[in-house]
């Protein structure tokens, strides 16, 4: 299974935080959060006590390396659970926001595959104007058809897709029985992934053939500048 990361609510002791100024100061909160994480992960990442896995940004150790390196990381993860209070608990055990850029902890992992995936990043815009902000220049004539699209019908939208190389691993794990659990599929890249690896840990690297991407339900764009295609949305 793959896995969303838990949604972001106001801390608790903000006053009044769906107001304009309890807004601003959640948004403050956080942006002061993020660079403190950047500065820590500069300093700590990768980390010093855990062996590397391949050339990726994964690192296993045995469990005492693990919630070693775990404990360093505790006081930037509570302040995150502050805004994501919901990350990790039961039903879903959804993680931290990738964004956060802290590193993802798992132990009990018997095995990881690595896989690379053909995908696509798709934003959608009712704007030329924001499309052009995010994805950059396109000539006279594109502009044109993408205005006439949003012109000649109130409801329409611009859909824009960027293929690329999707990183991913499949983590499996035991559970206190000692028995196998379903694979969960993380996305790693951005965060970093530090496992703490059971005896007889086994990587199972499938990166030298990528999987086809499904087929894509667009096609034609009707505006493309080299990295994103643009297509009236369905």
């Amino acid at each position: 299974m793959s896995r969303r990361s838990a949604p972001f609510v106001a801390p608790d002791y903000i006053d009044d935080p769906v107001s304009k100024d309890g807004k601003k100061q959640s948004k403050a909160l956080l942006s002061t959060l993020q660079e403190d994480i950047s500065s820590f992960r500069d300093e700590q990442f990768p980390p010093d006590i855990l062996r590397q896995v391949r050339d990726m940004p994964i690192y296993e150790g045995n469990l005492a390396e693990v919630q070693a390196y775990q404990q360093r990381w505790q006081l930037l993860i509570e302040r995150a659970m502050a805004f994501y209070p919901a990350a990790y608990l039961p039903p879903d055990h959804l993680p931290l926001p990738a964004s956060l850029e802290i590193p993802q902890f798992i132990y009990h992992v018997q095995r990881l595959h690595l896989t690379k995936t053909r995908a696509k990043e798709s934003k959608s815009f009712g704007s030329v104007g924001a499309l052009t902000d995010k994805c950059g220049e396109y000539s006279a004539d594109e502009l044109t058809r993408m205005s006439a699209i949003l012109d000649g019908d109130d409801e329409a939208r611009l859909v824009a897709h960027r293929e690329f190389i999707d990183l991913r691993a499949y983590v499996f794990c035991r559970d206190q029985k000692g028995e196998m659990i379903e694979p969960e599929r993380i996305r790693f890249y951005r965060t970093g992934l530090i496992v703490h690896a059971l005896p007889d840990f086994k990587i199972v690297d499938s990166r030298q053939t990528p999987r086809k991407r499904r087929n894509d339900a667009y096609n034609d764009p009707i505006a493309d500048n080299g990295i994103w295609k643009i297509y009236r949305k369905k």
